[in-house]
């Protein structure tokens, strides 16, 4: 059995991932390619956090304040709506990243 914090954990872990694949990309001129593997582990690990996330009896991951973060993350993390949101959202980072790599190319 999951619990929140384990959610948590593989979040971070996807953060890890991101970071060093964007100091790759920004500080190592010559080394684009060596960014692949680290966007690739960290979508990994966010299919490790959904699969956490749906296994969770309470799905209030946020504090109560952020009600609106719960009700976003049990919206868009639904078996039916993930592939679509995932999919946007690839996308949309696609789009973003090429043109931050051709405008510092």
């Amino acid at each position: 059995m999951y619990t929140k914090k384990d959610y948590w954990i593989q979040l971070l872990i996807v953060y890890v991932f991101l970071t060093i694949a964007f100091v790759i990309l920004f500080q190592f001129k010559g080394y684009h390619l060596f960014v692949i593997p680290f966007i690739g582990l960290a979508m990994l690990w966010i299919f490790k956090a959904v699969k956490i996330f749906r296994s969770l009896d309470d799905k209030n991951i946020y504090p109560k304040k952020l009600h609106f973060l719960n009700l976003w993350a049990q919206w868009s993390l639904d078996a039916k709506r993930f592939k679509y949101v995932f999919l946007i959202s690839i996308l949309l980072g696609a789009v973003i990243g090429y043109f931050l790599v051709l405008s510092y190319v």
